[in-house]
């Protein structure tokens, strides 16, 4: 196999992560390229790569690891294309002023975040808008491998529009001059140009003229996005358009993006349909022609619905992937601030029915994005799984839980095992040309994987029972990732 440039600057930058060689034997195989799961396979692991895959016993010498997972199940690491690894859950973005206010907190989540997307199988993260604190995701000792987009935008678009105060505003890298012509400072070719030798995968572009069904920020120009989709073209870049009411669907399409980064919950004249209007089917067999790929982000709606239950900061499941100190805070009157913001979006209505208006699965933006994705669904039309992670300064949204539960709405919508499974693995690496190191478990490929205790294509529910994460290689304790390790001892 041919590894690419990026496949020897992985193995020579964990060269030091999986020294000894691992042999896991009696293992079930679940990938993306079999049909059925492969039983009783050997697998060796070496310099963090899977190096064979047998039926056979493969003998072990004296330096070897080895695993016996009689009864167990090899999967993939999970790939989620759509994170924020800068946004800290409840406070917002690093350089924003509720999380410049509380840095000691924010330092600590930071530290913490990415032990907690590995605790819930999370390998590889695709971060499409990474603001100023990304590299503290890749200089912790462990942690996901890491890729990113960036974003271009002007000063009067969204989402540079609505920041208010100058260090905001500084998480925004690449604006651009929408009069300035080729080869001027910040036209549209030298940002491309610019954001391709920063080692960037893709482009991110808006298109959101306002919230719901406002409509008072402009979009970047016709020609503009043409020009953008050209020098992408030509970088070799794929273009993620942020968009999720029917008429921003529509705006994205014309642009040529190659994936739209939402569902559709907004339907603009629709807002009161319980059912799929022929205008949205018409656009989305539209999207579905073009071979635009979707991320559904199910988890940004829910997020802003379950921030406003009473209950949503005593779940169980943070106590694992949450510093405690931030549960904490989430319970303060400080911490409802983005609560109070929703609510007087909403005109002060009570938080319950606020909830009910995301949450409703009948004629709530959740409902309204399950059944775009049904209908989807109708067509065999593949996923990406990307939960836009945390999605708002929301803290019901959570590292790690918050892929899982993404691909959970997957399933709830019609999406079989088998798709989600695509989904959160193959249709990813293959999207953003990764395919040769990650996606499958096959020999070659890179050994970020999960030693599951459930057969994931019986039940989605078997990606929340990990045994062990194995990350290059290296044999990781599930035990160990948890927050608040003392607690739990």
């Amino acid at each position: 196999m041919r590894f690419s440039l990026f496949s020897l600057l992985v193995s020579l930058s964990f060269s030091g992560l999986a020294s000894q060689p691992l042999l896991i034997k009696n293992v079930n195989i679940v990938s993306a390229h079999l049909s059925a799961p492969l039983k009783n396979t050997s697998v060796l692991i070496e310099d963090g790569r899977i190096r064979q895959l047998s039926p056979q016993v493969i003998h072990s010498s004296d330096n070897i690891q080895v695993i016996d997972a009689t009864g167990k199940y090899l999967v993939p690491g999970i790939f989620d294309s759509h994170v924020h690894v800068s946004s800290v859950p409840g406070m917002g973005f690093g350089v924003e002023p509720v999380t410049q206010k509380h840095q000691q907190l924010a330092n600590e989540y930071y530290a913490q975040q990415p032990a907690s997307f590995l605790y819930y199988g999370v390998t590889q993260v695709l971060d499409p808008n990474p603001g100023n604190s990304w590299q503290k995701f890749t200089k912790t000792g462990l942690h996901p491998d890491y890729f990113r987009c960036e974003v271009i935008t002007s000063i009067n678009t969204f989402p540079l529009v609505e920041k208010t105060d100058e260090q905001s505003k500084s998480m925004f890298h690449y604006l651009v001059n929408e009069k300035a012509t080729a080869g001027e400072a910040n036209s549209a070719e030298v940002l491309v140009e610019q954001i391709k030798q920063s080692g960037a995968l893709c482009i991110k572009l808006y298109f959101e003229d306002g919230y719901g069904n406002a409509s008072h920020w402009p979009l970047l120009s016709d020609h503009t996005l043409k020009r953008i989709r050209m020098a992408a073209d030509k970088a070799g870049l794929s273009i993620l358009g942020h968009a999720n009411a029917l008429d921003m669907y529509q705006a994205a399409i014309k642009a040529g993006i190659n994936i739209m980064a939402h569902g559709m919950w907004n339907w603009g004249p629709y807002m009161r349909e319980t059912e799929l209007p022929e205008e949205i089917k018409s656009e989305l067999d539209t999207l579905m022609l073009n071979n635009i790929q979707v991320m559904p982000t199910q988890m940004v709606i829910s997020g802003l619905g379950e921030v406003m239950l009473e209950n949503t900061a005593d779940n169980p499941d943070f106590a694992a992937i949450t510093p405690a100190p931030l549960i904490d805070w989430y319970h303060s009157d400080e911490a409802q601030w983005f609560k109070q913001e929703l609510r007087v979006g909403f005109d002060n209505l009570p938080d319950e029915i606020i909830a009910r208006i995301f949450l409703n699965e009948t004629n709530g933006r959740v409902g309204k994005g399950n059944k775009v994705m049904a209908y989807l669904k109708q067509h065999n039309y593949p996923l990406l799984l990307g939960s836009d992670f945390p999605g708002s300064p929301s803290f019901a949204n959570q590292p790690g839980l918050t892929s899982v539960r993404e691909m959970e709405k997957m399933a709830e919508a019609g999406y079989t095992p088998m798709d989600v499974l695509k989904a959160a693995t193959i249709n990813n690496a293959r999207q953003f040309h990764l395919e040769s190191d990650f996606g499958t478990v096959q020999s070659g490929k890179v050994a970020n994987l999960l030693l599951l205790n459930a057969d994931p294509l019986n039940d989605v529910s078997a990606w929340r029972d990990i045994d062990l994460v194995i990350l290059k290689g290296k044999v990781i304790n599930r035990e160990t990732l948890k927050a608040n390790k003392a607690k739990h001892q």
